[in-house]
């Protein structure tokens, strides 16, 4: 289940930003099509759930670098031990 505090009022603006990333070229066109999917999902207003694997004692090790100012967030925990951060 996600916290009840997941979202704050008045985080409906439209906020643009970069992130400048880093990663081994063997990932980025996973992670570039996942990104995409997500814009996708929006665009045409249905729910899933996306997932990544994160193989961080593997070869993916990104690094990301943004100047936006944000509120880090803590995932959940699924009842299947997956940590989740919702989207809405």
């Amino acid at each position: 289940m996600r916290p009840d505090n997941w979202r704050k009022i008045g985080e409906d603006e439209i906020v643009e930003f970069d992130v400048h990333c880093k990663m081994n070229k063997a990932w980025a066109n996973e992670f570039m099509s996942m990104l995409k999917l997500m814009q996708s999902f929006g665009e045409i207003g249905t729910s899933r759930h996306i997932d990544i694997y994160s193989d961080g004692d593997g070869d993916f090790r990104p690094k990301f670098d943004t100047e936006f100012q944000y509120t880090k967030r803590e995932p959940y925990e699924s009842p299947d031990g997956d940590i989740v951060f919702d989207a809405g």
